[in-house]
């Protein structure tokens, strides 16, 4: 089951055994799941988008030369 099935059989449930005295609670929690979920997909979509960006991969291998450099300066 993914994630995404998790979550929409938790709301499911929790819809379930939403009554008028508990309407109020229930929707809360629910509201409160459906914020979380979107936080995990943001905060996902900023990781995927710093791993895989072009110029954080090109500072990495600036970074790396200037590494690799100063071990051969030192060496000689």
């Amino acid at each position: 089951m993914s994630e995404q099935d998790q979550v929409a059989w938790a709301i499911q449930a929790l819809a379930a055994l939403k009554t008028a005295d508990n309407q109020v609670v229930v929707e809360s929690i629910i509201k409160v799941i459906d914020d979380q979920q979107a936080e995990i997909e943001s905060l996902r979509g900023s990781m995927e988008g710093q791993l895989w960006s072009p110029t954080s991969w090109h500072q990495d291998q600036q970074a790396q030369r200037a590494a690799h450099e100063d071990k051969s300066t030192t060496n000689h």
